[in-house]
C-alpha cells in the first residue's frame, strides 16, 4: 500500500512541478495541465492533495476558487476511519499510539458495553460521500447544482446552481422555480418546460454537486458541536462525523430535533443486531442530533453468543435480554443460570431455569451469568496410551474390552505392550478408584478372564513396551516414511541440538559483550547477578534444563504417574496404601498400583516381564503390617515358576515388595577391547575373573613394535568416578566463588560470565577413566600385580616411541629424540628455557604409563639432580598462578627504594 502511495506521490509531484515551470498564475497553472493529469490529482483524498500542495509550496485554495478542483467536490473520496488519538506523519501515513487499540479491547472475562466499538474511531476528514445516487424524495434547495443535458436538433450541457431565490436559469429558456421540490418533481418540471418551450429539444436531468448544510451534534458525542456536511447526511453519518459517542452515551435513544421538537428517534441496536436502518433519517440544515446518556443496563455473560453489557429499552424479561445477546450456546447449562442483583441496598443472587425465561423480570444493574455444562462426558469409556484412536467411546450395557480394542494391528500402535493393561474405575461417590489388570492380547482374542466387562466412566490404559524413547523409535515402520517426514525429523534433531547448546552459546555471547574496562556499576551488577545465580538457580539447575526427556511418551513412568499420585491419597481397608514394589530381575522395576485380586504373576507382568537372568525357583515377598499398633515384617518365599504357571497363587497386599532374584553366579556378557600393537586386536568376550595377562595371551601376545611401557588402560567405572569428582569440585568452586562475591573477598580478575563459563566447562569435561599400570611388570608373571578385567575395559598399546616431549611455559614447546645422557634441565635448555611466568618449583614429568613424578631443578640451595628420563616421557612446565607482571614489580620495588632512601637521609641527619 505504501509503495502504491509513493508512486502516486511521484506522479502528482511531477504534475505540480510542471505547473510551476510553465505558468506563474493560477489560471496558467490550470491551463498547463491536461485534463487527464488534473483528473488523477482529483482522485486523491483531500488530505493527500493538501500534503502535496504543502510539499511543493502550492496554494490549493487558489485552484478551488478557480474551479480547478470542482470535480473533487462532486466525487468525494470516502472518509477513512482511524482510532481516536491517531496522528499523521509528514508522508500522510497514520501514526496510531500503542495504547489506543488496547483501550477498546475487552478484558479477558470482563464484558464490555455493547456497540461502543463501532464508534471507537473518528474520521480523518469531515467530508461526506456525495457521489452516491440521489434518492427520488431528495428536496432541492439553495446551492444545489443541477446538470441538464439538452439533446435533439443540437446538444448542449449546463451545470445550473439553484440561486438564493430558489431558481435555476436555463439559457434560451429562462428561470424555473425548483426550490422545495423533490428530485423527481424537479426533473419532470424541467423536462416538461424544455420539451414545450424549446422546439425539437429534450432534456436529461441529474444532480451535480450537492449543497452543504450545517447541523449540530450535541449531548454525549465524542466531539459535540456544529458541523458542515453534505445535504445527504443521515443521523448515523453525523455520529461518525463527530468522532462517535462517549462512554456513557445511549445507543437506543438517539434523537433528531428540528425547530425545537423531537421528530425522530434512532435505536442503534436495530442497526447493530438486525441490520435495520429504517429509522435513520436524512438531516436538514439546522437539525440537531442529540445523544442522551444511557439508560438502564444489564450484564449478560457466560455461555451466550455475544457476552456484553446491554442497554434496556423495551426489554422487560430475561428472554428478551438473552435475545439481545444472540441467544445461549449449546454448551449452556440452562437449569442453573445465576442472576446477581441489588435490591434495597443488598446484593442478592437467584438461580433460575431458562425454561421460564419469559416470566423472569430483569432490572437495571442485573448481572446474568449463564454457566457451562460440565466437561465430563457421561456414559462413556476413555481409552488412552499406545492406541491408534485414543479418546472417548460410547458406553453400552455389557460392553467389554474387545468392543473398544477390536484388533491388535488396527487398534494398537506397533510398540504397545500386549501383556499389561489397566482399567481405572471409580468405585464410590468419593471418587476412590480401583484398578483391574488384564492381558491386552488375551482380551482382544476373547479370553473371558481378561476380556473384562466395562462400566460407565472406565478408563482403559495401554502402555508402551519400552521405557526408553530411543528404543521405542527403533521401529521398522519408521523406515517407510516420505522425504518430508525425514526432513521434519532432521529439523527436530537440529532443535534438540540447539536446546543442548543453548546455555553454552548464551554465556559465550554474554562474555563477548563484556569488555575488560568494566565500570564499577557493571561490576556491581555482575556481583548481584552472581549472588542471585547461586542462591536461586544453581549450576545444576542450568544443566538440568539442557536434559531431554528420555522416557517414551506412553511409558509406565508417564502413564502411571497420575494414577500413583491419586492412589497415594487413598488407603485400603487394612490401612495400607494400594501400592506395591517390584525389584530385582524384571525389565522395569519400580512402584506399581495394587490391582484387584492381584497375585505375584500380575506384578511380574506389570513390571514388563522377567529378565533372562531371573531365578524361577525362588522369589520373595516382603510384607509389612501394623498389628496391635506395632509394625511387623514378614518374608514369604515361593516358587516363581509355579506362580507364573498358575499352579500356586500368591496373593499380594498393599505395600508388599516383590524381589525377583538373579540366577546364582549369573553374569551378563563381559566385553573387553584390545587395540594397538597386539597380534589380534579387537573386542573379546571374557569370563568373570579373567585377568589382563590371560587376555593378552589369547590375543597372541604383543608385536615386536609394541611399546609396553606406554600402555593405556581405561575402565568405565573409573570414568563415572572421575565425573563425580569433577562435579563435586565444580560445586565446591561454585560455593567458594559465590561466597567471595557476596562477602567482597573476591581477588580474581575474572568477570561474571567467565566464571560461569569456567564452572560449566568443568562440569562438561569428558572423563578419561585411565588406570595407571606397569604392563611390563604385569606380564612378568607377578600374580599380585595382575588385573582382573571388567566389562567395558579397554587396553591400547602404542607403537615404539623414542621421543621426549616438552610442553607448558617454555620458549618453544616441542618433541625431542630421546638421549639417555640428558636430564630434565638439558631438555628444558633445548626448548629455549622456561618463560618468566613458569613455576619452576612445580615442574613434573608424566611418564609413558601415565605416572607423574615431580622434578627438582638445580639452584642456589640445591645440587642439580640427574632426573632420569625414559622414552615417551613428557616434561610439563606449569604456569605460575601467583606471577606478578613487570610493571607491578617495578612499582613495588620503586616504593621500597624510596622508603630506604628516606630512612638513610633521616639517619644522616642525626
Amino acid at each position: 500500500m505504501r509503495s502504491i502511495l509513493a508512486t502516486r506521490y511521484f506522479v502528482i509531484g511531477m504534475i505540480l512541478t510542471s505547473l510551476f515551470v510553465f505558468a506563474q498564475s493560477v489560471q496558467a497553472q490550470v491551463a498547463g495541465v491536461t485534463p487527464q493529469q488534473l483528473e488523477q490529482f482529483k482522485q486523491l483524498p483531500r488530505a493527500q492533495q493538501e500534503m502535496l500542495a504543502r510539499q511543493y509550496g502550492f496554494d490549493l485554495s487558489l485552484l478551488d476558487s478557480q474551479g480547478g478542483l470542482s470535480g473533487n467536490k462532486t466525487n468525494e473520496d470516502p472518509q477513512t476511519i482511524f482510532p481516536r488519538g491517531t496522528t499523521f506523519d509528514e508522508n500522510g501515513d497514520p501514526v496510531i499510539p500503542q495504547d489506543i487499540a488496547a483501550q477498546f479491547e475487552e478484558d479477558e472475562g470482563v464484558p464490555q458495553p455493547f456497540g461502543y466499538k463501532l464508534f471507537a474511531g473518528e474520521p480523518s476528514t469531515f467530508a461526506q460521500v456525495t457521489g452516491a445516487p440521489v434518492p427520488s424524495n431528495y428536496v432541492i434547495g439553495v446551492g444545489d447544482t443541477i446538470q441538464v443535458q439538452l439533446y435533439g436538433k443540437e446538444s448542449k450541457s449546463h451545470q445550473l446552481v439553484v440561486d438564493r431565490q430558489g431558481r435555476v436559469t436555463i439559457p434560451d429558456l429562462g428561470p424555473i422555480q425548483v426550490s422545495g421540490l423533490t428530485f423527481d418533481k424537479m426533473r419532470d418540471l424541467v423536462q416538461q418546460e424544455v420539451s414545450q418551450r424549446l422546439i425539437g429539444m429534450q432534456a436529461a436531468v441529474s444532480m451535480g454537486e450537492l449543497r452543504s448544510i450545517q447541523i449540530f451534534v450535541m449531548g454525549e458525542a465524542h466531539k459535540p458541536g456544529a458541523y458542515t456536511v453534505s445535504s445527504l447526511t443521515t443521523m448515523t453519518q453525523a455520529l461518525f462525523v463527530s468522532g462517535g459517542v462517549s462512554d456513557i452515551a445511549s445507543l437506543r435513544n438517539v434523537q433528531l430535533k428540528r425547530d425545537g421538537e423531537t421528530i425522530a428517534t434512532l435505536d442503534l441496536y436495530d442497526f447493530l443486531i438486525h441490520g435495520n436502518m429504517a429509522g435513520d433519517r436524512v438531516l436538514q440544515s439546522g437539525d440537531m442530533v442529540f445523544i442522551p446518556s444511557r439508560g438502564e443496563m444489564v450484564t449478560v455473560q457466560g455461555e451466550v453468543i455475544r457476552p456484553a453489557i446491554y442497554e434496556l429499552k423495551d426489554e422487560k424479561n430475561l428472554q428478551q435480554v438473552l435475545e439481545l445477546a444472540g441467544g445461549v450456546l449449546p454448551t449452556a447449562y440452562k437449569k442453573a443460570t445465576r442472576i446477581e442483583r441489588v435490591r434495597d441496598g443488598r446484593r442478592l443472587v437467584s438461580t433460575v431455569d431458562l425454561a421460564n425465561a419469559k416470566s423472569l423480570s430483569v432490572a437495571d444493574g442485573d448481572n446474568v451469568d449463564v454457566p457451562a455444562v460440565s466437561n465430563e462426558i457421561v456414559d462413556s469409556v476413555m481409552l488412552v496410551g499406545a492406541v491408534a484412536r485414543p479418546g472417548y467411546y460410547e458406553f453400552s450395557d455389557g460392553m467389554r474390552v474387545s468392543d473398544v480394542l477390536s484388533d491388535i494391528k488396527t487398534s494398537l500402535l506397533s510398540y504397545a505392550d500386549l501383556g499389561y493393561g489397566l482399567i481405572v474405575r471409580e468405585r464410590d461417590q468419593r471418587r476412590n478408584v480401583e484398578l483391574h489388570q488384564f492381558d491386552v492380547a488375551a482380551a482382544i482374542s476373547g479370553d473371558a478372564e481378561h476380556n473384562k466387562q466395562l462400566q460407565s466412566h472406565d478408563q482403559l490404559v495401554i502402555f508402551s513396551r519400552y521405557e526408553d524413547k530411543k528404543l521405542q523409535n527403533l521401529q521398522l515402520t519408521d523406515w517407510i516414511v516420505s522425504e518430508t517426514e525425514k526432513e521434519r525429523r532432521e529439523r527436530a534433531q537440529l532443535l534438540k541440538d540447539y536446546r543442548q547448546n543453548y546455555l553454552r552459546g548464551l554465556v559465550a555471547e554474554q562474555q563477548r559483550e563484556l569488555t575488560e574496562d568494566e565500570t564499577e556499576s557493571q561490576e556491581s551488577q555482575a556481583q548481584q547477578e552472581l549472588q542471585g545465580l547461586f542462591t536461586q538457580r544453581s549450576l545444576d539447575e542450568d544443566l538440568e534444563k539442557m536434559k531431554i526427556d528420555e522416557y517414551a511418551e506412553y511409558s509406565r513412568n508417564n502413564l502411571l504417574e497420575p494414577i500413583l499420585t491419586r492412589l497415594r491419597h487413598q488407603f485400603t481397608e487394612s490401612g495400607n496404601l494400594p501400592l506395591v514394589y517390584v525389584s530385582g530381575e524384571v525389565k522395569y522395576p519400580g512402584v506399581y498400583p495394587l490391582v484387584e485380586n492381584a497375585d505375584a504373576s500380575d506384578l511380574v507382568a506389570a513390571a514388563g516381564g522377567l529378565k533372562e537372568s531371573a531365578h524361577l525357583a525362588r522369589a520373595e515377598i516382603t510384607r509389612t503390617q501394623v498389628i496391635d499398633g506395632e509394625t511387623v515384617t514378614d518374608y514369604l518365599s515361593f516358587n516363581l515358576f509355579d506362580a507364573l504357571m498358575g499352579k500356586d497363587s500368591v496373593l499380594v497386599k498393599g505395600r508388599d515388595s516383590l524381589n525377583v532374584f538373579a540366577i546364582p553366579d549369573w553374569q551378563n556378557t563381559l566385553e573387553v577391547t584390545l587395540e594397538g600393537e597386539v597380534r589380534f586386536p579387537g573386542t573379546y568376550t571374557i569370563r568373570r575373573g579373567e585377568t589382563l595377562t590371560a587376555l593378552i595371551e589369547r590375543a597372541g601376545g604383543l608385536t615386536q613394535y609394541a611399546f609396553a611401557r606406554g600402555a593405556i588402560f581405561t575402565r568405565e567405572e573409573l570414568k563415572e568416578l572421575e565425573k563425580q569428582r569433577m562435579q563435586s569440585l565444580a560445586r565446591e568452586l561454585q560455593h567458594e566463588v559465590a561466597t567471595n562475591n557476596i562477602t567482597g573477598n573476591n581477588q580474581s580478575t575474572m568477570s561474571y560470565s567467565q566464571t560461569r563459563q569456567l564452572l560449566r566447562d568443568l562440569m562438561e569435561v569428558e572423563p578419561v577413566g585411565r588406570l595407571v599400570i606397569d604392563l611390563p611388570y604385569i606380564m612378568s608373571g607377578s600374580l599380585n600385580s595382575d588385573i582382573q578385567l571388567k566389562d567395558g575395559d579397554r587396553l591400547v598399546i602404542p607403537a615404539q616411541r623414542n621421543t621426549v616431549n616438552v610442553i607448558g611455559e617454555v620458549q618453544l614447546a616441542s618433541s625431542f629424540l630421546y638421549d639417555g645422557s640428558l636430564n630434565v634441565e638439558d631438555y628444558l635448555r633445548r626448548a629455549g628455557g622456561t618463560r618468566k611466568k613458569a613455576d619452576e618449583e612445580r615442574i613434573f614429568v608424566v611418564k609413558a604409563n601415565g605416572a607423574v613424578e615431580m622434578v627438582e631443578l638445580g639452584g642456589w640451595f640445591s645440587m642439580a639432580s640427574n632426573n632420569r628420563l625414559e622414552p615417551g616421557d613428557t616434561i610439563v612446565v606449569p604456569l605460575d598462578t601467583e606471577y606478578t607482571n613487570n610493571m607491578e614489580l617495578w612499582r613495588d620495588a620503586t616504593q621500597i627504594l624510596y622508603q630506604i632512601g628516606v630512612a638513610l637521609a633521616a639517619l644522616t641527619a642525626i
